[in-house]
């Protein structure tokens, strides 16, 4: 960084916003969510927009997967440009990148008519020197979607006497649910010369350095539960002082994933009665607007076999108390409870059937090979985007495939319970 930086400088660091994002895996649970969520995208980039003009920044910094893909949407276009235009009109400049998702430009993304205070960097990499705020952007794009190797090697020199900022999409050294792309070590970055490297890729905030700075954003709003909690933009001041950054909250929804102990529950109302209270606490305490909630009821309980045969109304129930609120949605509902170890088993015939099925059937060989075709009946029906969810490969396949057969005789043994429960009143 440059000695005895007199000048302020700041901007907001943002990136995935993964604008109108088709959701297809939600939507398949509720329309009507996916609809909320889809549209959370734009509201939050207005939001975004709303803090530069609001905080009087600038710059706004985007690195990489503004968009999902190829843009084919007019209306999209539009949309974009309008608030972009805004970010003009108020002096803000836009400097950008490409990253995997919106590598490829479609004919529409290339008629944007963008404001000349929008700078996006090519594959070829750039640098941008704003001499009168001693500041020196740096930024390098995909080329295409898919970036094997690590594109530190693109970025030019850190500016001498300047602070240098770099944009880059990249996928560090690995992350859960992320694939592979443009890696590169925090180490490697550190050592660059740069004084800021905003980053993108990752859906999870993280920072990873100070002075000098690596910063992940995250992704500004979550999009299934994979991506819970509270999303923000970081805001960064340059002045005599150094660089200071501070996290600011854009998601319009959250993602939460709650558990409801039934230990020891001994009637159903009171159970009813919990997950209810789970709601509104959750309600409560949620930052963002909305709050997206999957339920998970636990524990040991004598109910558990009525909890487990009855998920069904108890999910009715949750999404009744959910729409008293107005700001909740329930995703799904879970129900894993387990009943008293000390249940005596000794002549139950259905949990001989049980111990039947775990230890034999579900290892059987002619029954696995039937599960699986019915799986792949039902796969095969699924749109080809959402068929990667039951797995990637043979051997996450087989996880799924025992997770299904797991929870298929559990749901069995409990209705069997809720026959005889029946039978025996």
């Amino acid at each position: 960084m440059s000695e005895g930086h007199a000048i302020t400088f700041r901007f907001l660091h943002t990136a995935d916003l993964h604008l109108d994002s088709p959701l297809k895996s939600l939507a398949l649970k509720d329309a009507e969510l996916a609809g909320l969520i889809g549209n959370a995208s734009r509201k939050v980039f207005e939001s975004i927009v709303g803090i530069c003009l609001d905080e009087q920044l600038d710059a706004l910094l985007i690195a990489g997967d503004l968009f999902d893909g190829n843009l084919r949407s007019v209306k999209t276009a539009a949309y974009l440009s309008k608030q972009l235009k805004r970010l003009d009109e108020a002096g803000v400049a836009v400097y950008m990148i490409r990253g995997n998702h919106d590598a490829e430009a479609s004919a529409i993304t290339k008629q944007l008519d963008l404001p000349s205070s929008v700078h996006v960097f090519t594959g070829t990499g750039g640098t941008v020197k704003l001499e009168d705020k001693g500041v020196a952007i740096h930024g390098v794009s995909f080329a295409n979607k898919t970036m094997p190797n690590s594109l530190l090697p693109k970025f030019k020199e850190p500016v001498a006497g300047m602070t240098n900022i770099g944009l880059m999409h990249t996928s560090i050294g690995g992350s859960e649910r992320h694939d592979v792309y443009a890696p590169v070590s925090v180490s490697d970055l550190v050592a660059y010369g740069f004084d800021y490297w905003a980053l993108g890729h990752i859906h999870k905030r993280q920072v990873h350095h100070e002075n000098p700075f690596v910063v992940m954003p995250g992704i500004p709003q979550g999009r299934d539960m994979g991506e819970s909690g509270p999303k923000s933009v970081t805001l960064g001041t340059i002045d005599e002082a150094g660089i200071r950054i501070e996290e600011r909250l854009t998601s319009i929804a959250e993602f939460v994933d709650a558990t409801v102990d039934v230990t020891a529950m001994q009637n159903m109302e009171d159970v009813s009665d919990l997950i209810a209270q789970t709601i509104r606490d959750q309600a409560d305490t949620t930052q963002s607007e909305h709050t997206v909630l999957r339920l998970t009821l636990s524990g040991e309980t004598p109910l558990a076999w009525n909890i487990l045969r009855d998920r069904d109304t108890r999910l009715a129930e949750a999404r009744i108390e959910a729409d008293t609120l107005g700001t909740v949605w329930i995703e799904s509902l879970r129900a894993q409870p387990s009943p008293p170890s000390t249940t005596t088993t000794e002549d139950d015939p259905v949990i001989e059937l049980q111990t039947l099925m775990e230890s034999t059937v579900i290892h059987d060989e002619a029954f696995r090979k039937d599960a699986e075709a019915v799986l792949a009946a039902l796969v095969s029906k699924l749109p080809s985007e959402l068929r990667n969810d039951f797995g990637k490969d043979e051997a996450e396949r087989e996880r799924i495939l025992d997770a299904l057969i797991k929870g298929g005789h559990t749901d069995v043994t409990a209705a069997l319970h809720g026959m005889t429960e029946r039978s025996d009143g």
